[in-house]
């Protein structure tokens, strides 16, 4: 249940608030806010490889470079934004034939650029004390080895540097510390190709690191994310594993290159998906992650398709921007700015409004806007703001007007707007439909198959990965032993939804999960867990309604890898007859095992044998899915009976004077 203050909690059990509704729209897509980027600058210079960094004085630095004739480019523009002149370059002459270039900077004044001079194998960099106004003459960061290609670089706030490279498939990396470059340094992973290196320095420390490239034995095209340690989540000058991305079939035509990545607001990182069949194309993709986060985490949201075909991608830098991402290409310039915590405010124009859950997954909401001026009409029909549109957030809570104010709970609910109705006439009303987090892992398909063998990730870490798929976050209540050991083979197929996949690792586990805001929140419901609100004394019930269905499985039988087992409800067989469900998991390979799933099975029955329900007075602000609750209702017979919330739905109405509640109730 939702924490509440004690005003709030006293005004929801009695007369002695008025009712509150907060509805509040946001442009997030899922928990990751969203950006919409706008292009100001469409130029000509050629398709090549480039380079971005926001300067400590919030200069906006380029670089970029000229296949054809290899000179390498830079320009400064000192107040980035629209209708500025993003076509003026100064030269730094001929390169190496690679064409990598790399800038770092946003630490005070000072921006480093890095290049490979010609000959392909000595590293240099030019120094800017000025925020790129102007550059010293070139340094050598290193001479050894061979040629150097797919340059990064990214600076601490201690203003250590690390720049990386690729050379002969292998990253190479070498770190200034405020005096001197460190020696040359292989990392201690291995692909069979390198086809491209972005890093940034992440919130909480370390540099986080991107490689496009090709897998060392299967030589399947692969994005692999990666943590150059700086010890926080990995020791010092040490390298983590690689985790997958995204990867394609080594015959399919398909290969990922030349990715960027930056944090604001999330973690955000694109990357250029080539296909060299008939009808090949250069695509730019784009995929984020929660911004507290690391890259050993695989919580990645599926890559999808943003509008730009340039072969050689985009370079990204927020840092001393202004709240603002930019992106550039060589004749390409976006910028959008990062809508973290913004909302707009609609609560003043709320007329109705209505939710809908329940523990089957799937909730709906309903708000109803008056418009007496017109004002939402322009924006429905192409003004601004940008968060009335569909896919955004929507932030819906009943609350109740205090002597403390307008009171909420602590935790917000969200759901995501489906569709949008604007109604014309008399009283002219715009109509927001939503619908909870269910919708987005609905939504989500594979792609293409995800597979996990036996032993690899527990039943809880699958569930943030499919969830983060989506967009989606993970938050645990409570859990039992087996969502935090069981480590099943799992696969999921390409076409399933998210939906699908959460459901089936969900029946491994006896545990249950409903949303809160962008979460998916889970928990262990067991029968002794203690009641955390009472109606019928203190919380009045209006009308109720007592219904006993039956649990709808009362002889589970589960075979596993060689290994079989069964549990009854003996009673309810004696009463109603078998009702045998029959589960096959080869992932079980002992009688114990097999035992607890089907123990499982009859204590999900167990939740859902009754449909009680009851509507009370007005709404319990912190009511949630699988709360335990006390009804006391002298009509039925019932004192102090413990029920667990199945679904629950609320409606406010202004013009009927309507503000209530109906619980739907199981056993508990």
């Amino acid at each position: 249940m939702k924490q509440l203050s004690s005003t709030l909690l006293a005004a929801q059990k009695g007369a002695s608030g008025a009712p509150y509704v907060k509805a509040e729209l946001s442009d997030y897509y899922g928990d990751r806010s969203r950006i919409r980027f706008t292009r100001h600058y469409t130029g000509s210079e050629p398709e090549g490889r480039g380079a971005v960094a926001g300067a400590g004085d919030g200069s906006l630095v380029r670089a970029r470079v000229d296949p054809s004739t290899e000179v390498l480019y830079t320009q400064r523009v000192t107040t980035p934004g629209p209708g500025d002149d993003f076509s003026q370059w100064t030269s730094h002459g001929a390169i190496g034939t690679q064409n990598g270039v790399a800038l770092a900077g946003g630490a005070g004044a000072t921006v480093y650029l890095f290049y490979v001079e010609a000959g392909n194998v000595n590293l240099k960099v030019k120094t800017s004390a000025d925020n790129g106004a102007s550059w010293g003459s070139a340094a050598t960061v290193t001479t050894a080895g061979g040629a150097k290609t797919h340059l990064a670089a990214a600076m601490a706030p201690s203003g250590d540097i690390v720049v990386f490279w690729g050379e002969n498939d292998v990253v190479y990396r070498s770190r200034w510390n405020g005096s001197s470059w460190g020696t040359r340094t292989a990392w201690t992973n291995s692909v069979a190709d390198v086809d491209g290196i972005a890093c940034r320095y992440g919130l909480a420390g370390d540099w986080q690191v991107v490689v496009c490239g090709t897998a060392l034995t299967s030589l399947d095209p692969k994005v692999w994310t990666c943590i150059y340690g700086d010890d926080v989540d990995q020791a010092a000058n040490t390298w983590s594993a690689l985790h997958e991305l995204t990867t394609a079939a080594a015959a399919s035509g398909v290969g990922y290159e030349y990715p960027a990545v930056e944090n604001l607001g999330a973690w955000r990182l694109f990357f250029v998906e080539k296909y060299t069949g008939t009808q090949a194309y250069d695509r730019l993709q784009y995929a984020t992650m929660d911004a507290g986060q690391n890259f050993n985490q695989e919580l990645w949201s599926e890559p999808v398709a943003f509008d730009y075909t340039g072969g050689t991608g985009v370079a990204c830098s927020s840092r001393n921007l202004g709240g603002y991402l930019w992106l550039s290409a060589p004749a390409g310039v976006w910028s959008g700015e990062s809508p973290s915590f913004v909302d707009a405010d609609m609560s003043a124009d709320v007329v109705e409004a209505s939710v809908e859950v329940d523990g089957s997954g799937g909730g709906r909401a309903r708000v109803v806007l008056a418009d007496p001026s017109g004002a939402l009409a322009d924006y429905y029909f192409g003004g601004s703001p940008s968060v009335l549109q569909r896919g955004c957030r929507l932030r819906l809570n009943p609350g109740y007007r205090t002597s403390a104010g307008a009171e909420l709970p602590t935790e917000l609910g969200a759901y995501w707007v489906e569709s949008l109705e604007y109604v014309t006439g008399p009283e002219r009303r715009l109509v927001v439909n939503a619908r909870d987090g269910w919708w987005l892992l609905d939504r989500w398909r594979a792609r293409r198959q995800f597979e996990w063998a036996l032993n690899v990730k527990t039943v809880s870490q699958l569930l943030l990965f499919v969830c983060a798929r989506a967009g989606l976050d993970v938050n645990t209540l409570s859990y039992s032993a087996t969502m935090g050991s069981f480590k099943p083979a799992f696969t999921i197929h390409p076409g399933e939804s998210g939906a699908t996949a959460v459901r089936r690792l969900l029946a491994m586990v006896p545990d249950e999960v409903y949303f809160r805001g962008g979460q998916l929140v889970s928990l262990y419901p067991q029968a002794a867990d203690d009641s955390e609100y009472e109606y019928g004394a203190g919380h009045a019930v209006v009308s109720s309604r007592y219904r006993d269905l039956g649990p709808a499985v009362n002889r589970a039988r589960v075979v596993g890898a060689g290994v079989f087992n069964e549990a009854f409800d003996f009673a309810e067989i004696a009463a109603a007859g078998e009702r045998v469900a029959q589960v096959l998991d080869l992932n079980l390979d002992s009688a114990g095992e097999a035992g607890d799933r089907a123990g499982y099975e009859l204590r999900a029955a167990e939740l859902r044998e009754r449909g009680d329900e009851i509507a009370v007075f007005g709404v319990n602000c912190g009511q949630e899915l699988w709360d335990v609750v006390t009804v006391n209702d002298a009509e039925a017979g019932l004192s102090s009976a413990k029920r667990r919330v199945r679904g629950l739905s609320w409606r406010y109405e202004t013009k009927r004077g309507r503000y209530e509640m109906t619980l739907t109730l199981g056993s508990a």
